[in-house]
């Protein structure tokens, strides 16, 4: 019933591991800290096994594990702890997030959005890029003011198309900036 409870506990650790590292810094990270946590587990469970066998000896090299995991599970919990310039890279995957939930919502709410997917590159900034076509440029202008009403952290981000006009065959790719300027732009 202990080894059960053990491995129950590991298969807990290595999942919320995973999930935190996914929460900071992306999917590569939380893989990155499943498999210390599922290091972690296999090198208790070994001790575990040596301690019924060796006794005192056993039990001093698992303390020793122990005060090493505290931490390492601390630094992985908290990176920003230690190194205060990972918050960056946190804050970035957290717009990252937003946006990608923000914009979701707005392609959602229209059939004529339905065909439209994200990209998203991390840089200095976090550049957001929409791809798909749309049936005619009405529509994505419609598309453009939903996004500036209604996606409020996306002014933080770059934000490039790469669309397909149905009804002409035209092809945007650019800056919104670019296919978008503004009047203070055009002014000389």
């Amino acid at each position: 019933m202990a080894w059960l409870a053990f491995g129950v506990g590991s298969i807990a650790l290595v999942v919320v591991a995973f999930l935190r590292g996914n929460y900071l810094l992306g999917f590569a990270t939380g893989v990155v800290y499943a498999i210390i946590a599922a290091g972690f587990a296999w090198l208790l469970y070994l001790l575990a096994r040596a301690f019924t066998q060796m006794g005192i000896k056993a039990l001093v090299a698992a303390l020793f594990v122990i005060l090493l995991a505290i931490p390492v599970g601390y630094v992985l919990t908290f990176p920003a702890a230690i190194n205060p310039d990972i918050q960056y890279f946190i804050d970035d995957q957290a717009t990252d997030r937003t946006v990608r939930a923000e914009l979701k919502r707005v392609f959602k709410s229209d059939p004529a959005f339905s065909g439209l997917s994200i990209s998203t590159i991390h840089v200095k900034v976090v550049n957001v890029t929409i791809h798909g076509r749309l049936p005619t440029r009405s529509d994505l202008e419609r598309l453009r003011e939903r996004i500036l009403t209604e996606c409020p952290t996306l002014p933080r981000c770059p934000l490039h198309w790469d669309i397909q006009l149905r009804d002409s065959g035209e092809r945007l790719v650019d800056l919104d900036d670019a296919l978008f300027p503004s009047d203070e732009d055009l002014v000389p």
